[in-house]
């Protein structure tokens, strides 16, 4: 009697492009983070500025 072997499957290779997409884009949300933070800053401290001349 004859015993079928199933073909192991290949071990996953992690994609070093997918790491660096992952990286790229965290680097893009903070950069807009701090892009955003900047302008409430400025939209806060002109609010202050215009209301403290009148």
């Amino acid at each position: 009697m004859a015993t079928l072997t199933h073909p192991q499957p290949t071990p996953v290779e992690h994609d070093v492009r997918s790491l660096g997409a992952v990286l790229v884009s965290a680097v893009v949300l903070v950069a807009l983070l701090v892009g955003a933070a900047g302008v409430l800053g400025s939209i806060v401290d002109l609010a202050g500025w215009a209301l403290s001349s009148s």
